[in-house]
């Protein structure tokens, strides 16, 4: 029999992560690190997806900065979401009635200027309202 007996290439961490960190950095392609190195450019590929898994899992349930996120259970997360949208709806509707308030305050300061040309037209003198006095305690 001849058949010819493969012998699988093993490489080591420090091999692989340098081949995948060319590939990673833009410095070369899959197919010119395939070729230099006499390996399969799928299996560099697969390197490269493993690598890229590996970096997102690190990340994955983390915030920003060094803390963790707790778990939570399902019934939490939908409460923080209809939270969230009830925040969100009152902020809009905060927005209205400023908005509401604004052109109120507008409407009420042109009326009282009519009021008081009326009342200069017709020779009469308007008198400020008293405002009540505070108890002393």
């Amino acid at each position: 029999m001849s058949e010819k007996s493969r012998t699988r290439t093993s490489y080591a961490p420090e091999e692989k992560a340098e081949i995948i960190m060319a590939v990673l950095t833009r410095k070369t392609t899959i197919q010119k690190v395939a070729k230099e190195k006499n390996v399969a450019p799928t299996l560099i590929s697969l390197w490269k997806k493993q690598a890229e898994d590996a970096i997102m899992e690190r990340f994955v349930g983390t915030r920003p900065g060094r803390r963790k996120v707790e778990a939570c259970s399902d019934d939490v997360k939908e409460e923080l979401r209809v939270a969230r949208i009830a925040a969100r709806t009152a902020k809009t509707r905060a927005t209205r009635l400023e908005g509401a308030l604004k052109t109120a305050k507008t409407r009420i300061a042109e009326l009282e200027q009519g009021v008081r040309n009326m009342a200069a037209a017709m020779g009469c003198k308007l008198a400020k309202a008293k405002r009540p006095r505070r108890k002393k305690d």
